[in-house]
């Protein structure tokens, strides 16, 4: 959580949902698509209060920045560069190298943020398929975007990291640095990741269940609070049998995009 002159920054849950949606409504922002914020939305409390909201939906290594609002009474000190400043943070670490955005009347306030006017029909072709530049921000809407650079600590809330599918029947999400790499797996019962290798150190620890590790000539069992170390190039599979697992794998770069 992210503090500031009493304001708090968090992500937003599904009792924040329709107050979000009123404000938003309320200064002319879609809401249309906001069916659950859970993974996508910040907020800024001040008490009880909500002073603010903005949305980041990320599309691998580009991110759409969303529904940045702020209150009319609470304009004017520094909620929104707060709202932004978490955002960013956020994006760094999920590995966004370039935030892009719409908008019909913020365009000066996100100049002075480092974003730059570029044209509609040069965004990532994922942005473009969002349902924000496809059909939700009138055409009228400037384009903007913005590059980063990996700086500073990066806070990442549970919330805001979501799980992905990776082999049927695993789900995971990963946080790195440059040197580094931290994924969760959760992988159901009687799943395998096939044999692989990985040109990175790879350290996993199973929190829940157990996962079967298959090298040449033994397959070793590793359970709540084991881990086991594979260095570069050992090849391995994992598999679970009658129970499910949850696992930490820790990774030296460089580190696969989709690991397991």
């Amino acid at each position: 959580m992210r503090q500031d002159s009493g304001l708090s920054v968090a992500a937003a849950g599904a009792d924040d949902l329709s107050r979000i949606r009123e404000l938003l409504a309320a200064n002319g922002l879609p809401v249309e698509d906001l069916v659950d914020p859970v993974g996508t939305l910040l907020i800024a409390r001040d008490g009880g209060a909500l002073a603010g909201v903005v949305g980041l939906e990320a599309y691998g290594r580009t991110a759409l920045l969303r529904s940045l609002c702020v209150p009319a009474e609470r304009r004017k000190r520094g909620v929104a560069r707060l709202l932004y400043a978490a955002a960013e943070s956020v994006a760094r670490g999920l590995q966004v190298s370039e935030l892009c955005l719409l908008t019909t009347t913020a365009r000066t306030f996100f100049e002075r943020q480092g974003f730059v006017v570029a044209p509609r029909d040069g965004a990532p072709a994922e942005i473009r398929e969002s349902p924000q530049f496809r059909d939700l921000c009138p055409s009228t809407a400037t384009f903007m975007r913005k590059p980063l650079a990996p700086a500073g600590a990066r806070y990442l809330p549970n919330r805001l990291l979501p799980l992905q599918p990776d082999v049927p029947g695993a789900r995971m999400w990963k946080v790195a640095l440059d040197g580094a790499a931290m994924t969760y797996f959760e992988v159901d019962a009687g799943v395998r990741f096939e044999r692989h290798a990985h040109e990175g150190e790879q350290i996993t620890t199973v929190t829940e269940g157990e996962l079967y590790f298959e090298l040449d000539g033994v397959t070793v069992r590793v359970g709540p609070g084991d881990a086991i170390a594979i260095p570069v190039g050992v090849a391995h599979a994992v598999f679970t049998r009658e129970q499910s697992a949850r696992a930490f794998d820790s990774w030296s770069a460089p580190f696969p995009p989709g690991n397991r």
